[in-house]
C-alpha cells in the first residue's frame, strides 16, 4: 500500500472506487479481478431464498470474493471448521444451503470477467458471519459476527503490526481461512491494508523455501513451528521473512528458540478466541513474557479467571474468559492454564465433554471418563467400565476389537486428531473413601510405574518374566528431555518388585553387587526378566532381541 494511503474499511472494499483497479491482491492478480468475482458471488447468492449459507472454499482468493459477494447479496455466510460427515448434517438441519467446496454447493459462473462498479458499501452491523467453536458444554457453538466487529479487530492488527511490515510483503498461511486467526490474517487484514495474499494454504514445511524473493509474512500455529527440522536450508526464507505470527495456543518455550535459531525472527504471539476476538500479543522470544493487551481491548482478573472488553465482542458488557490470569503489572497479564474441560490438539479447541457424551452415547460402555494426558504433547485418554455387551466382545475378540469399534463409534462425531489414543477397560470404577472418582486417580492408570509381567517360570529359587516397556510408563517420563530412556534406577526397582512377587521374601536393600548396564531401554522394548533367589540375595538380568540392558545382585537384611 502507498505510504500517503490509509487502511480501507472492511464495508468499503467491494467499492469499485475505494482502492486502484490494478492493486495486486493476489501474486499476478488485480483487484479488478477480485471485484469481478465478488460480484459474480453476489449474482450466485442473490436469487437464494435462504439467507444462510455454509460456505468453504481452498483457495483463499475465491473464498474471499464468496465471503464479500455473500454479503452484497445480503446473506449471512456460515464458515464449517470442518467437512465431518456430522458437521455438514447439523448445517443440513439447520437449513443451511451449501456453497464452494462442500457436497453440491453453489457456485459463481467464470464468465464474469469485467468489473462492477455498481457495488454498494456494505453496512456494517446488519453484514453477519457465523463461526464455529467448542463451547464449554461440548457441543460446537455458532458465533455470530457483525462486520463492524471484523473491522475494529483488522484496525487494531494494522495498528500495532502494520508498521513492523514492508508494504509489498506477500502473506502466506499454514492455517485455515474456515477459523477466525486465518480469517483475519491470510485474508481480511490483507485487503484491508492493501497486501498481498497467497491463495494457496502452505501444507509442507519443504514449501516455505520455494516462496521466491519479496517480503514474506508467515500466518502460523505452534502445530507447525514447533516442527520445523534443522536439516533443511532456511537461509532463503530467513533472508526474506519480515513477520511471523503464531496463534490457535500457546508456542512451547523450545519451538519459540527453533524460530528464532533457524529464521533469525522472533515469533508474535496473538491470543484470543473465536468468542472473544484478539486479546493481546507478545514476542515469542522464550522470555515467556506478559501478554499485552491489543488497542481497545480492557482486561481485568476476577476470581483468578480473565475478563475482557472490547470492540470485538457483541456488546460493551464484560466477557469472562475460562483462562485463568494473573496480573503482572504494567498494563500486561500473564496466562496459567484453562480452567474449564477445553483443550487445544495440535491448535484446535477439543471438548472432552463432547467426547464423553458420544461414548456414553454406545451400548458398549457403562462409565466413562474422557482425560487430558500431559506431557510434550497432550494425548486423550479414556477409562471405561465396559457394559455386558461390551464386556462380551472384549472376553470373545479382544482389548483391539473394543477399542476399534468404540473409535468408529466416534468418527465423524469429532475432528479425527481428537481420537483417543489410551484406553483403560476397568471391572469397576476407582472410589476413594467418601465414594468419589477423583480424576488423578484415573489419570495415574495410564501411567504405571511399571509394565504388567506376564510370567513364564516361578520356582522356589529361579522365574522368568517378559514386560513390555510402552512409552507410557511414568518413569520415561522426563528422562531425558532430548530422547525417551528408561533410567537405570527403574530396572533395579522394578527386579525388587519382580523378585518379591515372585518369591515372597521382606526386608530392604542392604548392598547392591556387579551392577551393570550395557545398553539404553527405549520406549516399546519387549524385556526378559530373569531372576535368581538365594536367602537373603536376589540376581537379576533384563535382556531384550538387541541383548543384554542390565543385570546385578541385590543383597536384603532380616525384614524389621
Amino acid at each position: 500500500m502507498p505510504a500517503d494511503r490509509v487502511r480501507i474499511p472492511l464495508s468499503r472494499l467491494a467499492m469499485a472506487d475505494a482502492v486502484d483497479t490494478d492493486v495486486l491482491v493476489s501474486p499476478g492478480i488485480e483487484r479488478s479481478h477480485w471485484l469481478a468475482r465478488v460480484a459474480a458471488w453476489r449474482d450466485a447468492f442473490s436469487t437464494l431464498a435462504s439467507r444462510d449459507i455454509a460456505l468453504a472454499c481452498d483457495d483463499a482468493l475465491e473464498f474471499s470474493a464468496a465471503l464479500f459477494g455473500g454479503w452484497q447479496a445480503g446473506v449471512t455466510p456460515w464458515l464449517p471448521g470442518d467437512a465431518l460427515p456430522a458437521t455438514l448434517g447439523q448445517l443440513h438441519e439447520r437449513g443451511l444451503l451449501f456453497a464452494g467446496d462442500l457436497p453440491d454447493g453453489i457456485r459463481a459462473s467464470e464468465s464474469i470477467a469485467s468489473t462492477d462498479s455498481g457495488m454498494p458499501a456494505l453496512d456494517a452491523d446488519s453484514c453477519k458471519l457465523v463461526l464455529f467453536t467448542s463451547g464449554s458444554t461440548g457441543e460446537p457453538a455458532a458465533i455470530r459476527k457483525s462486520l463492524r466487529q471484523l473491522d475494529a479487530e483488522v484496525d487494531a492488527l494494522e495498528s500495532v503490526f502494520g508498521p513492523l511490515l514492508d508494504a509489498d510483503a506477500v502473506v502466506h498461511a499454514t492455517v485455515s481461512h474456515q477459523h477466525i486467526y486465518g480469517l483475519l490474517f491470510r485474508i481480511l487484514w490483507p485487503l484491508s491494508s492493501g497486501r498481498t495474499f497467497a491463495p494457496a494454504r502452505i501444507a509442507y514445511n519443504e514449501q516455505l523455501t520455494t516462496l521466491g524473493a519479496s517480503p514474506i509474512v508467515l500466518v502460523a500455529s505452534p502445530a507447525h513451528l514447533k516442527r520445523l527440522p534443522d536439516t533443511q536450508d532456511w537461509q532463503p526464507l530467513a533472508s526474506n521473512l519480515r513477520a511471523v505470527f503464531s496463534s490457535g495456543g500457546p508456542l512451547p518455550l523450545d519451538a519459540a528458540l527453533t524460530v528464532q535459531r533457524l529464521w533469525r525472527q522472533a515469533a508474535i504471539e496473538v491470543f484470543g478466541s473465536t468468542e472473544t476476538g484478539g486479546i493481546a500479543w507478545r514476542r515469542g522470544d522464550g522470555s515467556r513474557a506478559p501478554w499485552q493487551p491489543l488497542p481497545g481491548v480492557e482486561w481485568r482478573v476476577q476470581d483468578g479467571l480473565l475478563d475482557v472488553r472490547s470492540p470485538h465482542l457483541p456488546s460493551n458488557e464484560w466477557w469472562s474468559t475460562s483462562d485463568r490470569a494473573h496480573d503482572a503489572g504494567d498494563g500486561r497479564f500473564e496466562l496459567l492454564g484453562r480452567a474449564d474441560r477445553i483443550v487445544k490438539l495440535e491448535e484446535r479447541r477439543i471438548s472432552l465433554d463432547a467426547i464423553q457424551t458420544r461414548l456414553q452415547g454406545s451400548d458398549l460402555l457403562d462409565e466413562v471418563r474422557v482425560l487430558a494426558l500431559p506431557g510434550h504433547r497432550i494425548l486423550l485418554a479414556v477409562a471405561a467400565v465396559p457394559s455386558e455387551n461390551g464386556q462380551s466382545l472384549l472376553d470373545a475378540e479382544g482389548r483391539p476389537a473394543l477399542v476399534e469399534r468404540l473409535r468408529a463409534w466416534l468418527a465423524g462425531h469429532c475432528d479425527p486428531i481428537a481420537l483417543p489414543r489410551r484406553w483403560r477397560f476397568l471391572d469397576a470404577w476407582p472410589a476413594d473413601a467418601r465414594g468419589k472418582t477423583r480424576e488423578r486417580d484415573l489419570a495415574a492408570l495410564f501411567r504405571p510405574l511399571m509394565p504388567t509381567p506376564d510370567w513364564q517360570l516361578r520356582e522356589d529359587d529361579k522365574a522368568t518374566a517378559s514386560l513390555l516397556a510402552t512409552a507410557e510408563l511414568a518413569a520415561f517420563e522426563g528422562h531425558f528431555p532430548q530422547v525417551s530412556v528408561l533410567p537405570g534406577v527403574v530396572l533395579v526397582d522394578w527386579a525388587v518388585r519382580l523378585g518379591r512377587e515372585a518369591f515372597g521374601f521382606v526386608g530392604e536393600i542392604q548392598c547392591m553387587e556387579a551392577l551393570k548396564f550395557q545398553q539404553l531401554v527405549r520406549p516399546d522394548t519387549l524385556l526378559t526378566a530373569e531372576l535368581d533367589w538365594r536367602p537373603g540375595q536376589l540376581g537379576f538380568r533384563f535382556t531384550s532381541a538387541r541383548g543384554a540392558h542390565a543385570s546385578g545382585r541385590l543383597r536384603f537384611g532380616d525384614a524389621p
